[in-house]
């Protein structure tokens, strides 16, 4: 699986979901690419009020604040579609 984060310097909420990924490398395989909102204006436009969000091959799974529960789940909708 291929994630993509959507997220900004300096957001709580993007550090936590960081963390969330981290530890959720240990029951899933995925690739993660971080994107800098403030690096392209359409990114910034889209996303600006609901980082971080996680696109997961290709589908937006989540934003802004979520569980590892909320995690597993949205990986796991990924994996069987």
């Amino acid at each position: 699986m291929h994630l993509l984060v959507y997220r900004k310097p300096g957001c709580p909420l993007c550090d936590d979901a960081e963390e969330l990924l981290d530890a959720a490398r240990e029951k899933w395989r995925f690739t993660v690419e971080a994107r800098n909102i403030f690096e392209q204006d359409e990114w910034y436009e889209a996303y600006r009020y609901r980082v971080p969000v996680v696109v997961v091959n290709g589908t937006e799974r989540l934003e802004l604040r979520f569980s590892a529960q909320e995690l597993d789940a949205a990986l796991a909708a990924a994996q069987e579609s």
